[in-house]
């Protein structure tokens, strides 16, 4: 078995975007893991991005140690609903590029997604994973600590196929604060 690249994480910046928005328009064409139709647009991608970034949550990408302009993935976070009761709770998204699959990216972009909500005192991360048959996605959100807690029947239609949407779930302990 071949050695995992070396890999860094690190925030998304806007000359990232061109890959970032290549890499979703792979999965809106090809996949189930998103139910979006239509690939967005350059410009589209950059206000998603401008929109989490701006409200101070996490937006990241991985690259290879060796290649830091080269994205494997990408990877954020944003509230759960724009609903004051909903602050602590937020939904992950993970994307990782076609050619760099198991390579580690998925898992570490999420590991540090996690850890930025912890440091920002969010108390649970929501996953809604597209096609209850997307193993790899399922998989590597067990991984990381995630619980299937629902499925959602037939909730898109991409393809030509109804499918389900997999519902997860995980708490995320705070912070231990240093004693006073």
């Amino acid at each position: 078995m071949s050695e995992r690249p070396a890999l860094i994480v690190r925030p998304c910046f806007q000359q990232d975007l061109e890959m970032v928005q290549l890499i979703y328009a792979h999965h809106v064409l090809t996949g189930t893991g998103t139910f979006e139709i239509e690939p967005p647009s350059l410009d589209e991608m950059g206000a998603r991005w401008g929109d989490i970034v701006q409200r101070g949550w996490p937006f990241l990408v991985t690259s290879r140690t060796d290649n830091l302009s080269r994205v494997m993935g990408f990877a954020y976070a944003r509230q759960y609903r724009d609903r004051a009761a909903y602050a602590k709770t937020f939904e992950v998204s993970v994307y990782c590029a076609p050619t760099t699959p198991r390579q580690g990216a998925g898992a570490l972009m999420l590991a540090h997604l996690l850890n930025a909500l912890r440091a920002d005192g969010v108390r649970e991360a929501l996953a809604f994973i597209g096609d209850s048959a997307n193993a790899a996605s399922i998989g590597l959100h067990a991984k990381l600590g995630f619980r299937h807690v629902g499925t959602l029947a037939n909730a898109g239609e991409k393809f030509g196929k109804l499918l389900d949407v997999v519902v997860m779930q995980r708490s995320i302990p705070p912070l231990r604060q240093p004693n006073s």
